[in-house]
């Protein structure tokens, strides 16, 4: 597993959420252990501080024991007489509270002790007795370090026969909770490790399945070259987003072949449009060459190679433009346009361009001045266009209509002919690169067939569009729409 792989990646980011998550549980589970076992200890501590009460109250019962007992509590010497009856009764109540183990000691509110277990030596007091501060009112607890051991203890104040305060201190050993706490951080730490193995191991697992859509994409990206790009990756039983992972690679191949078939067929439209005028021009050089021509012949020949180099200069430049409308946006240079003027120059220009075959060019337009963000360079490339192919397509005497209209604001200019219409099998190829349209029944007009490729992207560009209706040997009207930014409508006041 690679270090800057997504599996890597992923099993390292979610082990150490898991680790953090089982670290903080941890840290709760051992405080709530820690917590019940010295409630444990604190309420032993307390029930046997009350236990010891109980026996001690239980002899005021007995009056020779009370007498004894008061007279021991309440001496001044602490070696006084009775002190051998009392530690012998004493020695056998304690083995019964169980208490072998424990260290105690009884004071008076003054911190004189009064009693104490067998097993505190003076050295083990010197160390007890700091640790319990003697309070005649409240019931304290502490922890302390004795004998290598923990200690945990109780300072608990009584009163004998309901009449004299006294105060308790019992000490009990609690190395059997500090282990049962160690044994605790042990195997929480040994399961936070285990889990994390196998987490980290199952992760990878469930990460390597995953991700095996992405290493047949990797696969197949890698083994797809132009000539074999139909391949596809199935994507049968996969997870939804893995699935539009899938789907959005196959639809990206698909538009691959798709500008991979687009780029064949320009290439062999370009070759065929440049090699026909080349091929005359390389044919009537090497008829000229090939004999003696009188000056007249030699002209004609100039005349057709000047003729198709102009038509390949055309075409080269055609191309160069279309590239750029297509890949390069920036190059319009968008002003305020007023679209009605504007088509009245058109009209103007296109009327001199039709007299040639006496067609009439009417022109329908608001009588308010309508305005839009245009580029008037390509915005007449896109009205000569379709007007040049209006004029072209339409026999002699024949008419042609400009109509503008305002529509949900855009501007909907209509060019309607007289022509010869669009036959039904040539509708869905019009914009097409190098499409025209062939007539057996009319000449060749010639052209590059881009005009209207050009004109639909420039209309696009300017965020409106091109369409067109025909009939054949009815006519056509192109239509094209484009969105306005305002108006400028005049009232005229009777």
């Amino acid at each position: 597993m690679k270090i800057n792989s997504i599996r890597f990646k992923t099993s390292i980011f979610y082990s150490g959420i898991l680790l953090a998550i089982l670290g903080l549980f941890s840290v709760y589970l051992y405080a709530t252990i820690h917590h019940i076992l010295y409630q444990e200890v604190r309420q032993g501590l307390a029930l046997k501080a009350g236990q010891i009460d109980a026996f001690i109250d239980a002899y005021a019962d007995i009056a020779t024991k009370d007498n004894l007992m008061n007279d021991y509590l309440s001496a001044s010497d602490e070696n006084a007489a009775p002190k051998w009856i009392i530690n012998h009764l004493w020695e056998q109540d304690s083995k019964s509270l169980g208490l072998n183990n424990d260290y105690f000691r009884i004071l008076s509110p003054r911190g004189r002790v009064r009693l104490r277990s067998d097993n505190m030596t003076n050295n083990i007091e010197s160390i007890f007795a700091p640790q319990f501060p003697v309070h005649a009112d409240q019931i304290t607890f502490n922890h302390f370090q004795m004998n290598n051991s923990l200690y945990y203890g109780i300072s608990y104040p009584f009163r004998f026969s309901n009449r004299n305060s006294f105060v308790l201190q019992l000490a009990t050993p609690v190395d059997s909770v500090q282990q049962i706490l160690s044994q605790s951080v042990l195997f929480m730490a040994l399961g936070i490790v285990s889990i994390l193995l196998i987490t980290v191991f199952m992760g990878s697992f469930l990460t390597r399945r995953i991700l095996k859509p992405v290493s047949e994409v990797t696969l197949t990206a890698n083994n797809i070259s132009q000539k074999n790009l139909h391949l596809r990756i199935p994507h049968e039983k996969l997870d939804h987003e893995m699935e539009e992972l899938v789907n959005s690679f196959n639809r990206m191949i698909d538009r691959l072949e798709g500008s991979f078939a687009h780029i064949n067929d320009f290439s062999s439209h370009v070759a065929h449009e440049l090699k026909t005028p080349l091929a005359i021009i390389k044919t009537e050089m090497e008829l000229a060459l090939s004999k003696d021509n009188p000056p007249q012949e030699d002209k004609r020949v100039m005349k057709i190679a000047l003729g198709e180099i102009d038509r390949l200069v055309r075409t080269i430049k055609d191309l160069l433009l279309l590239a750029k409308l297509e890949y390069k946006l920036n190059i319009f240079k968008m002003d305020e346009v007023e679209i009605i003027d504007f088509l009245r120059d058109i009209h103007q220009h296109s009327q001199i361009l039709a007299e040639e075959k006496n067609i009439n060019i009417e022109l329908k337009l608001p009588d308010y001045p309508v305005f839009l963000d245009g580029d008037t360079v390509h915005l007449r490339r896109i009205f000569f266009n379709l007007l040049h192919n209006a004029i072209k397509f339409t026999p002699t005497n024949g008419s042609i209509e400009i109509l503008a209209q305002v529509q949900d604001k855009q501007v909907v200019i209509r060019i309607k002919d007289t022509g010869i219409g669009i036959a039904d099998t040539d509708k869905p190829h019009i914009f097409e690169k190098f499409f025209r349209v062939q007539r057996p029944d009319h000449e060749d007009v010639g052209g590059s067939g881009l005009g209207l490729c050009m004109a639909k992207t420039v209309a696009r560009s300017h965020g409106g569009d091109i369409t067109f209706e025909s009939q054949l040997n009815k006519g056509t009207t192109f239509i094209v729409t484009l969105p306005i930014t305002h108006l400028q409508r005049v009232f005229t006041q009777i």
